[in-house]
């Protein structure tokens, strides 16, 4: 049984899909502006998304986010996941004032969309910082594309929260 009835009223001019994304990033470059991305399957909207969002902000002029489509984000997060269906994320992702776009990726890893939007920075998570090729290969398969295509990969500094550590703690303590 759906969450709610109908998507219908979940939509905003910000929800771009892959052409218009990547026009509009082309656009952006050749006014000078920088163009950062930030991808992942962002389930159930939380403060430490928001943080982290609203630190990306604060490292380019224009900020992108591309989330995991329904299908790759329930093989990569399991069972059950994601809770909300991707129209639901995107809209709420794209009523962050902070957030400039929203792109829905049919691909499990970000390297899709870097290939694809080709952004100035792509920007991660201060978790991703000390993680090894062995025990992170797919971010640095983003790292390495990034810098192919002549980007640049950034982080933030925030205290990282996850939904699955909060679904966790609900699970056990509620």
């Amino acid at each position: 049984m759906p969450i709610i009835s109908s998507l219908d009223d979940y939509f905003s001019d910000k929800v771009l899909n892959y052409d218009t994304a990547i026009k509009r990033v082309s656009e952006i470059k050749s006014e000078s502006k920088t163009v950062g991305l930030c991808h992942g399957v962002f389930d159930l909207l939380h403060p430490g998304h928001i943080r982290h969002l609203e630190s990306a902000k604060s490292l380019c002029d224009y900020l992108f986010v591309s989330i995991t489509s329904d299908n790759f984000a329930s093989l990569s997060r399991g069972q059950g996941r994601p809770i909300l269906p991707n129209a639901l994320r995107a809209y709420s992702l794209a009523s962050l004032y902070f957030v400039d776009y929203v792109v829905i990726s049919d691909s499990e890893k970000g390297v899709e969309v870097i290939k694809a939007l080709r952004p100035s920075y792509y920007i991660k998570g201060p978790d991703c910082i000390k993680k090894t090729r062995e025990e992170f290969p797919g971010f640095f398969e983003e790292i390495d594309t990034i810098k192919q295509l002549g980007g640049d990969i950034k982080y933030t500094c925030d205290e990282k929260l996850s939904t699955t550590e909060i679904i966790d703690y609900i699970k056990k303590n509620c």
